[in-house]
């Protein structure tokens, strides 16, 4: 059955997308930035395979050929103008894992069938741009994510959020939220986003809450770009877990040094359960980086530093990677990341290369 809906659903977006054109996205952004693109109805996507060797306290050792990260895409966007200045903006975008099926690699994980789905939403949202923003509601990549995303490599197997050097969870660097009213906005250099939950119900047999946000959680992100020095960036992102009172911030910045070449800084302290670690540790994460052009290819190299708050954790984190252009819409990319925890001696390595293409 899972098989048959996979090839319904993607028969569909092919068929829509002969209807109304294709069109070419990178990162397959949220409907807040979609409305850049031209009316009409635009089908995109993203193919991804990687492999990986990845050891867990130099005992553990796992290599694999997969999507792990569900880096493969297929969306669909539209924009319908609908007089005085006024646009009907929708986005509709599924993760998938177009190797082995399924969105777990981890197989115990599929007592729950709906872990081990071919596709997973990603993004689904509806809105208005206006003359004083975007207002929207629906399922967003968050601004405490898409502010400041410097990890060229998220969504792999050495992606930074995987080894610590940023948040985790929905409420960090990571994933979605999902049940959200939206506002977005671009004024001169400033760029502003908030996001406000509203589904409210109270678990039991009958009624489940099935987002992953429960009304009062809230994302906002404040972002300032060329605007005291050409190339310098500034911002400030929030995210905040109404029912456990608690808050993740972040300040970052990066600046162009030369034209080929950049720098980034970001600040991150974690008190929302599971962003620092899977063991709901609070903490902080420093994290260093630089991206370097050189011809058609990309360099990036990160340092981090792991606080954990009053518990033995404390970490640090080295991942470099290399991203080559094999044209416009297609790149391989090799990466390694390692994690490297202070009092304890273990660490995560990983190592890989993964090829994309976007159409």
């Amino acid at each position: 059955m899972k098989k048959i809906l996979s090839i319904i659903l993607l028969t569909t977006f092919s068929l829509t997308s002969y209807a109304g054109g294709h069109s070419m996205s990178n990162d397959g952004h949220n409907s807040m930035s979609s409305a850049k693109s031209s009316s009409g109805v635009h089908f995109y996507g993203r193919l991804y395979v990687g492999y990986d060797d990845r050891s867990v306290d130099q005992v553990a050792d796992d290599e694999s050929l997969e999507d792990g990260g569900n880096m493969s895409r297929l969306g669909l966007k539209f924009k319908e103008n609908l007089g005085g200045g006024l646009q009907l903006i929708g986005q509709l975008e599924y993760k998938f894992d177009g190797i082995d099926g399924t969105s777990e690699d981890n197989t115990t994980n599929c007592a729950n069938a709906n872990d081990c789905r071919t596709f997973n939403l990603h993004i689904g949202n509806l809105g208005f741009k206006t003359a004083y923003g975007y207002f929207g509601a629906g399922t967003y990549e968050s601004p405490y994510k898409t502010m400041g995303q410097f990890d060229h490599n998220i969504d792999t197997a050495w992606a930074l959020n995987q080894h610590g050097a940023t948040s985790i969870s929905a409420a960090g660097i990571d994933g979605n939220v999902e049940g959200m009213l939206a506002y977005h906005n671009n004024i001169g250099p400033i760029e502003v986003g908030y996001m406000y939950a509203v589904n409210d119900s109270q678990p039991s047999a009958d009624v489940t809450n099935n987002a992953n946000t429960t009304q009062g959680d809230y994302v906002m992100g404040l972002q300032a770009k060329d605007m005291f020095v050409s190339g310098l960036v500034l911002g400030y992102s929030k995210a905040h877990d109404h029912e456990g009172g608690t808050s993740n911030t972040r300040f970052y910045a990066s600046m162009k040094v030369m034209p080929n070449a950049g720098v980034f800084v970001s600040l991150e302290d974690l008190e929302v359960d599971g962003s620092f670690n899977a063991a709901n540790t609070d903490g902080e994460i420093t994290t260093l980086g630089t991206h370097y052009s050189l011809g058609s290819t990309d360099l990036q190299a990160v340092y981090a530093k792991g606080d954990a708050d009053g518990v033995t954790g404390d970490y640090k984190t080295l991942a470099l990677s290399a991203k080559m252009k094999l044209s416009k819409v297609s790149d391989i990319t090799f990466g390694y990341a390692k994690q490297d925890f202070d009092l304890t001696g273990s660490d995560i390595t990983t190592r890989g290369i993964g090829l994309s293409h976007r159409f």
